[in-house]
């Protein structure tokens, strides 16, 4: 018998630490909504307005639950007391769960995979369904402490989605039912980042309207591959007209290859107001991302934008998505062959035109990703 209780989506994230205070003002509406699961929310909010959802966030630097009303959605940043799972469940978070779970049925979607939140589904009625999403992280090393964890509890997930292909044939691995697992990309915003004139973007960029350029976006490090970049531009640029535009990168620790990108001779910028990128996009041939240090485990948001602005990928991961990719650029797969299809691309980028045409009918963050995101939890909900 389908219940007559409403349902209750709860997305949750994990502790920023105080960090998010770097980029938001504490009462300000990004300081609640300022995670993956933030923008998944307020995503689901447009696409579902008459949804009931609540984002939520145990945070340091409150000392009682901050509540605010943003986005049309219920927002609470809950202190750091009583955590029962460290930097992402409190005592008086739970006690709220149990209470919400006597008049609706509950969805948390917690929006990480590799750590200990599912241990939470063993103190929950049934009528409180889990869904974890992976962004990012790899998975166990196989016979670990780790490993024996998730073979014995992630399972116990009503549904886990992922974005790497080494996270879901790891989940498949350990047996978890693969009616539970879903791919889950962010997706890019195709009403925000669409194809423009590329000679007035290079214009309004200070580039030069002749070259051929790449583009990558991210933090200027290793673990995005950035030095593997650097070494196909050194090796092409005396043979071809060729750079890459770099966006992104802060002169500090974390960005290991500031230096050397500051150094390069390729033009590169810092991190941009996010409306502001589209044109970046538009001045470039195609997206580099030979993204193929092992302890990567996401999906680059990046290259979807790059996309949905009609500019092709040069990237590994094109081999995640689960639907044809011909028409979105060149898979690769190894450094090796990165530097051969990047000489591929610098002649034949104009071939790939068709990138936005095919990529919306999939990764459109505010209608395909949705889609796949109620799929999941019409399945979720039955029953309950």
């Amino acid at each position: 018998m389908k219940s007559s209780k409403n349902l209750k989506i709860i997305f949750l994230s994990g502790s920023s630490s105080g960090e998010n205070l770097r980029y938001y003002d504490l009462n300000s509406d990004g300081f609640f909504v300022g995670s993956w699961a933030g923008l998944f929310a307020r995503r689901l909010k447009v696409y579902k307005p008459e949804l009931d959802i609540s984002i939520w966030r145990a945070e340091p630097v409150v000392k009682k639950p901050l509540k605010k009303r943003i986005y049309d959605l219920d927002g609470i940043i809950w202190p750091c007391k009583g955590m029962l799972i460290k930097n992402v469940l409190s005592a008086g978070m739970y006690l709220m769960i149990l209470k919400l779970s006597l008049r609706h049925r509950v969805i948390i979607h917690y929006h990480s995979l590799f750590d200990r939140f599912i241990l939470i589904r063993f103190l929950l009625p049934p009528n409180v369904r889990i869904v974890l999403s992976h962004h990012g992280g790899v998975p166990p090393d196989k016979g670990t402490l780790k490993d024996l964890f998730f073979q014995l509890t992630c399972r116990h997930a009503s549904a886990i989605t992922y974005l790497s292909s080494g996270a879901r044939d790891y989940l498949m691995s350990i047996k978890v039912p693969v009616t539970k697992i879903s791919f889950l990309p962010v997706g890019a915003d195709f009403n925000l980042f669409r194809p423009a004139d590329k000679n007035e973007a290079r214009k309004k960029l200070g580039l030069d309207p002749d070259t051929v350029y790449a583009i990558y976006v991210g933090a200027f490090y290793r673990l995005k591959s950035v030095d593997i970049i650097l070494d196909i531009y050194n090796k092409l640029k005396a043979h071809y007209n060729f750079s890459v535009i770099f966006v992104g990168g802060e002169d500090n620790e974390s960005n290991d290859l500031y230096e050397e990108v500051k150094n390069s001779g390729c033009p590169y910028f810092g991190r941009q107001a996010y409306p502001d990128m589209p044109v970046f996009y538009n001045a470039a041939d195609f997206y580099i991302h030979p993204a193929f240090n092992p302890a990567f485990g996401g999906l680059d948001v990046a290259w979807i934008e790059a996309l949905a602005c009609n500019i092709p990928v040069l990237s590994p991961q094109l081999n995640y998505l689960d639907f044809d990719c011909t028409e979105l650029g060149v898979s690769i797969e190894s450094p090796e062959d990165a530097l051969l299809k990047t000489e591929y691309l610098i002649k034949e980028h104009g071939k790939y035109n068709k990138c936005r045409e095919t990529a919306i009918k999939h990764l459109d963050a505010n209608v395909a990703i949705m889609d796949r995101l109620m799929t999941i939890y019409n399945s979720v909900a039955k029953g309950i």
